[in-house]
């Protein structure tokens, strides 16, 4: 086991240098002795050097791989995940394309930084303590006690530390989270921002957010600056208590200096390590962040996929299946958007399109045009009333089945990363399309112009 290994590694260490400290103070007149026991100690460090040699790279190689993977794996959930979100979700700050694309990219990122380098730490950090506790008690029971009960406060002082930056990066993200979804706004919209001549007042308003949030900085950074350094100026105190009392034992004739060289080796080095794991501090809080927030979008409000997903088995939940029974009815139906709770976006709406007719919505900006097609889409669900096509309830239907038999052309025009022909068939997931039905297509859409114009 490699904790055991690193357990067993320490201890030898921590033996082998209590030997050989009164070794090197042999006087002269003892240089033969003094060259053969010196070799022979320094013999067995080079064993040690490299069985950690071996040790190191196999639990280095390991995490990195371990943590690869997980990245890679959280990865395509979140993105799997996110594609399945119903629309509302959305609609929220939190959950802005700047914001998710950051939870994929840089918080994924600053996950993986718990890996290979926080988890060796941690690992060596409770090998250390109690393989040098174990031996410590063996060897010299008195001293190893006063050194142990001064451990814990060392690694209090680190975890302050932590749960400080933890505060901190989480106030930090907010008000990053702010200039975030600005500067995406700006970015999305730079042709806007160009033709307007507001560079110097968009700069200006990004520029605030930064102030704020590195007003808001300051106290954080003190207090984890002032535990920080409490963390490690402690392990300095720790060591001359222990040099006074193994001294003091040393003067009255109950220990041996090797006795006491191991008990400070051993407990005075893993309290050196334990300030040493908290150094990582940073990178743990920022994972713990970047974990709540991948947490979210992995438990967050699913759209109808899943939990229709069975009733694409039962006959009669998809669309009728004739087009001349297809009449859509809106009755009295209510909506509210989420992130608008106080105000109706539609109120006892009542409306009949019968089967082969069209209907145009006419009205001004706000009055719940858009609205009806994103019911009508199933983007949203209506608080009451009730949406039929031929009769049947659409809420019953098979959500895929029932967006494959439908088509919506938005006021926004998306193009996807790819040719004219992928752009055309994107919807027709698992249908071959042969280039006659695209080249129809194009007809019906007055695109062959255009399509005979391309190179």
């Amino acid at each position: 086991m490699p904790l055991e290994t690193k357990t067993d590694s320490f201890t030898r260490q921590s033996v082998l240098t209590a030997k050989l400290i009164p070794i090197v103070s042999l006087p002269s007149d003892r240089y033969g002795e003094l060259r053969r026991r010196t070799n022979l100690y320094c013999g067995l460090f080079l064993l040690l050097a490299g069985a950690g040699l071996v040790f190191w790279m196999v639990v280095c190689v390991t995490l990195s791989r371990a943590t690869q993977n997980l990245c890679q794996r959280i990865r395509e959930r979140c993105c799997e995940r996110i594609m399945q979100m119903d629309v509302a979700f959305f609609d929220r700050p939190e959950s802005s394309p700047s914001a998710l694309a950051g939870v994929l990219s840089k918080g994924i990122d600053d996950l993986a930084g718990m890996g290979g380098p926080v988890i060796g730490g941690i690992m060596t950090f409770m090998a250390t303590i109690v393989g040098g506790i174990v031996v410590s008690v063996i060897i010299g029971w008195k001293l190893a006690l006063v050194c142990t009960a001064t451990i814990p406060i060392v690694v209090a002082c680190g975890w302050l530390r932590l749960q400080v930056l933890a505060s901190f990066e989480a106030r930090s993200r907010q008000s990053g989270f702010r200039a975030a979804i600005y500067a995406g706004e700006l970015v999305r919209s730079v042709r806007a921002v160009a033709s307007l001549g507001m560079e110097i007042q968009a700069m200006a308003l990004y520029d605030n957010f930064l102030i704020a949030q590195a007003m808001d900085s300051w106290r954080p950074i003190l207090s984890a600056s002032v535990l920080y350094a409490a963390s490690q100026s402690v392990v300095y105190l720790y060591a001359a208590l222990a040099f006074w009392f193994g001294g003091t034992l040393i003067a009255a004739g109950e220990y041996s200096d090797f006795q006491v060289y191991v008990c400070i080796i051993s407990l005075v080095s893993g309290a050196q390590i334990a300030g040493s794991v908290f150094s990582f501090a940073p990178d743990m809080g920022k994972a713990a962040h970047s974990a709540q927030d991948i947490e979210k979008i992995l438990k967050g409000n699913q759209a109808e996929h899943e939990s229709t997903s069975e009733k694409a088995q039962v006959p009669g939940n998809g669309l009728p299946d004739s087009y001349a029974k297809c009449h859509i009815d809106f009755r009295k139906v209510s909506f509210r958007y989420p992130t608008r709770p106080t105000q109706h976006a539609l109120e006892d709406f009542t409306i009949r399109v019968p089967a082969g007719r069209t209907l145009a919505l006419v009205g001004q900006s706000g009055s719940g045009k858009s609205t009806c097609i994103s019911l009508l889409a199933r983007f949203y669900q209506q608080e009451q009333g009730l949406i039929t096509i031929g009769g049947a309830d659409i809420r019953d239907m098979d959500i895929r089945c029932y967006r494959s038999a439908i088509a919506l052309v938005s006021q926004d025009a998306i193009i996807f990363s790819g040719s004219l022909r992928e752009n055309i068939a994107v919807g027709l997931v698992d249908e071959v399309v042969d280039d006659a039905r695209i080249l129809d297509v194009c007809r019906q859409t007055n695109l062959m112009d255009f399509v005979d114009s391309l190179p």
